[in-house]
């Protein structure tokens, strides 16, 4: 597959199921005690959630199709947009969503080591993903009003995709996404309301963005 292909095929495919997606954004932040519904399944979806989430998505998938293995990336970038579209709104990364979604991306590199026969990919994603989720812990745990179990889930997900090609694919994802923050914050500084609180910054889209980003490094 070229890839020209693999770009217009992951956004056609995400464009495809982005009435899910977008209904995920809703049930992910539905009241539990008073739904009846579990947040996985299809919910009416305006026109205009609808169309935020077929953009992103399509612009995420269509950026995550040179990473490999694709169906992993394509996963990632896919709920990777229901995340971003959360933190913006609620400043949440539900586990949710992130659990089974690292379950279903070491599934998809478990059959990539079968079918490539590369365990020592592997193991340097799952490394990857410890080293940089304790990290990230570790700033959770001193900082906790600044950042969330949420955002250190996100950050190791991303981190073990990015081991799969290198220990150098990891560090430019993390520089990505710092850089990407930066500019939220700025954005956030210019166009947000000033009540005198802290601010809060969504950190989800930043690191699923400078992941993605990172592949084309």
């Amino acid at each position: 597959m070229t890839s020209a292909s693999a770009v217009v095929i992951s956004a056609v495919a995400a464009i495809l199921v982005s009435p899910l997606l977008a209904s995920w954004t809703i049930g992910l932040t539905a009241d539990r005690a008073s739904s009846t519904m579990r947040w996985w399944q299809p919910r009416p979806v305006g026109a205009q959630r609808l169309i935020l989430v077929a953009t992103v998505a399509a612009i995420l998938t269509a950026g995550a199709s040179r990473g490999a293995p694709l169906v992993a990336w394509w996963l990632f970038a896919a709920a990777g947009c229901v995340l971003s579209v959360v933190d913006v709104q609620h400043h949440l990364l539900p586990g949710r969503l992130v659990d089974p979604l690292a379950a279903a991306v070491m599934a998809a590199l478990g059959v990539s080591v079968l079918m490539a026969g590369e365990p020592e990919r592997l193991l340097r994603a799952v490394l990857a993903a410890v080293v940089v989720g304790a990290v990230w812990f570790a700033v959770a745990f001193i900082a906790p009003s600044a950042m969330g179990l949420g955002d250190v889930r996100v950050a190791a997900l991303a981190a073990g995709l990015l081991g799969w090609t290198s220990w150098s694919a990891v560090l430019a994802g993390q520089l990505a996404a710092f850089g990407l923050a930066v500019v939220t914050v700025a954005i956030l500084t210019i166009t947000g309301p000033h009540t005198g609180r802290a601010m809060q910054v969504p950190m989800g889209p930043a690191l699923i963005a400078g992941a993605i980003v990172a592949t084309w490094l």
